[in-house]
């Protein structure tokens, strides 16, 4: 017979199980930032070589991944390779590289912390034009809590003596806009692990493009800058995002998108700890509007379904 606790403690294994990958995952995701700072700021590598060795290291991680069937494809539809190659997109694959390589261009002289932050509302502003495009109409507390964020955008990029650099933040926003493209390609796609596969693969042509151009431009960097651009593509990123996409239909579409604000909080507190990165005044004070902004559009916007 079985013991009547034997559920409730089940429930709270399993709670802690998604609670544990989810803060794992995050923690990967705020890794990219601080991986490619480590990598072009302490080691010196300059960024076309930081972003074929990234874009590369993970589209082989995810072959590897598709070889031993972490990354499975669908009953019935033929190879892993051939399910990856059509659920995936040269579309997509455009706007995979070019977040990357604005990505890497952008880090150069911006703060990882600052920088996380930027992309992240620019990814939901991203989301929020292209559904505004397609018939969406936003609701008085979405309106309200984009007008927030935006003011808070505003004031954390206003001139001052800790502002982050101008042309490297624009270079944040179009790294942002990028991975919103990227999502909205994907969105038909039957799994997101195959399309990331995909996508990756696919991108590889402009990896191995720009590795040629970055061995004419560029120096040879310090070996711990490729082993920055290496852990960045093939554990931060790859199996980043297939576990990611395993986590997140455990949450509904809003709440995985709430629990990604995480990731400028993680990204500030392992800037401070791994790279000596000041978390500044105005970082902090605009990050409250910022980061509550999108929260109430995000939430506001669940409401909406709900009640349609």
């Amino acid at each position: 017979m079985q013991d009547d606790h034997d559920e409730p403690n089940s429930l709270v294994r399993e709670s802690m199980r998604l609670f544990l990958a989810t803060a794992f995952c995050l923690t990967l995701f705020a890794l990219n930032s601080i991986l490619c700072r480590a990598a072009l700021v302490v080691w010196g590598m300059e960024p076309l070589q930081y972003t074929a060795m990234r874009g590369l290291s993970a589209a082989v991680m995810l072959a590897l991944l598709c070889a031993v069937h972490i990354v499975r494809g669908l009953p019935g539809r033929g190879s892993v390779w051939k399910q990856a190659w059509k659920e995936s997109s040269w579309a997509g694959s455009l706007f995979l590289f070019l977040y990357m390589i604005c990505f890497s261009l952008a880090y150069m002289a911006m703060p990882s912390a600052a920088g996380t932050l930027v992309i992240n509302i620019s990814v939901q502003f991203g989301m929020m034009g292209w559904g505004m495009a397609h018939g969406m109409r936003l609701s008085k507390m979405q309106a309200a809590g984009l007008a927030m964020a935006f003011a808070g955008l505003v004031a954390l990029l206003s001139p001052g003596l800790t502002a982050p650099p101008l042309i490297s933040s624009l270079l944040m926003v179009v790294a942002g806009l990028s991975w919103g493209g990227y999502s909205v390609c994907g969105r038909g796609a039957s799994s997101a692990s195959l399309a990331t596969a995909g996508n990756f693969f696919r991108c590889a042509v402009a990896g191995l493009a720009t590795a040629c151009v970055a061995s004419v431009l560029e120096s040879p960097a310090h070996p711990a800058a490729y082993a920055c651009a290496l852990a960045a593509g093939a554990v931060a990123s790859a199996p980043g995002y297939v576990l990611w996409y395993v986590i997140v239909p455990r949450y509904s579409l809003t709440g995985s998108s709430v629990i990604q604000l995480s990731v400028p909080l993680i990204t500030a507190v392992l800037a401070a700890f791994l790279l000596d990165e000041a978390i500044t005044l105005r970082l902090a004070l605009c990050s409250v509007p910022i980061l509550g902004g999108i929260c109430l559009a995000l939430t506001a916007r669940q409401k909406k379904e709900r009640d349609s």
